[in-house]
């Protein structure tokens, strides 16, 4: 059950970083100016991670707790996959959003 969740729990941070990776890249691609597009795609994952910092980390003292943590989780997790479902990568957003789902499944199913 140890080594469950364990690697349950690194899948879920590799899924963190897609995240965050996700938002970058959607960041570039989506505005025209030339200093925008750098904006927004450091912007975007700096801001995902600040909120992921303050209500989802582990030691965070504002951590929500169970099932608004799962919430917001998944709310990030599905505006990834969004933004990249809309950028053109669908194969690519399902996936990501596949392995959040069954990832945050296997660490609900493990909470009990």
């Amino acid at each position: 059950m140890q080594l469950l969740k364990g690697l349950n729990q690194i899948v879920y941070f590799l899924i963190e970083l897609s995240m965050l990776g996700a938002f970058g890249y959607v960041g570039f691609h989506s505005s025209q100016h030339p200093y925008g597009k750098y904006v927004l795609a450091i912007g975007l994952p700096i801001a995902a991670a600040t909120l992921w910092g303050i209500f989802a980390a582990p030691r965070s003292a504002y951590r929500l707790e169970f099932p608004y943590r799962t919430l917001f989780a998944l709310t990030l997790f599905g505006l990834a996959f969004l933004l990249l479902y809309r950028t053109g990568y669908p194969r690519l957003a399902i996936t990501l959003a596949v392995v959040a789902l069954t990832s945050e499944l296997i660490a609900l199913s493990l909470k009990q």
